[in-house]
């Protein structure tokens, strides 16, 4: 993040300031600065890998192909009937056989 040259200048007379008043909180806040660096370094392989829009696309189309399949599963799934318990089951009425008219 950068600072504009009037934050800076504020921030180096803080700093100074601090810097006199505790001078071994200043030598902590050093070494704590130089353990952790402000931007860690990535390896230039890192930096200039980018991710291809096909391999974008490819993940994205499978992650849907997934999901509709696994969604086509779930609803085309055949109910079960339920369990029975006292027995076999009740004789279904026959559909009533309509005659023609004579």
């Amino acid at each position: 993040m950068s600072y504009s040259t009037d934050d800076q200048r504020i921030l180096g007379e803080i700093e100074r300031g601090l810097t006199r008043d505790d001078p071994a909180l200043a030598t902590l806040i050093d070494a704590l600065n130089q353990q952790f660096p402000e931007t860690p370094e990535r390896p230039k392989a890192a930096r200039s890998a980018r991710r291809s829009p096909r391999v974008v696309a490819a993940v994205v189309l499978s992650v849907i192909a997934l999901l509709a399949l696994i969604l086509t599963a779930v609803l085309g799934a055949t109910p079960t009937p339920p369990a029975e318990e006292d027995g076999p089951p009740a004789p279904r009425p026959a559909a009533m056989a309509v005659h023609p008219e004579p």
